[in-house]
């Protein structure tokens, strides 16, 4: 089970979406070393030992991120880094 999980409602089309979530892999994945790559319709994100996956359909986009037992602490920091990127990156208005 994820120690974090947030959906949030879009408006935006598909590719609009894909693009967006790419955008936000790349720069989490260069800013902190990690990897990541499309499992289907999710983009799965690999940083020290966590790892996220972004979710999306035509209505929603959703995020559940695992962390390693030495994260944990770092919890309500790391979700509240999450919901500012979700709001930068997922409103009709950015990028």
């Amino acid at each position: 089970m994820a120690e974090i999980s947030i959906s949030r409602r879009h408006e935006l089309d598909e590719e609009d979406v894909r693009g967006r979530i790419e955008a936000l892999a790349d720069k989490i994945s260069n800013r902190l070393g990690g990897t990541w790559s499309w499992q289907g319709d999710q983009a799965v994100c690999e940083v020290h030992g966590a790892r996220a996956r972004v979710g999306y359909d035509t209505q929603s986009i959703s995020i559940e991120v695992s962390l390693p037992r030495m994260m944990k602490p770092l919890r309500g920091r790391l979700e509240a880094k999450i919901i500012e990127y979700f709001d930068r990156y997922f409103t009709n208005s950015s990028l």
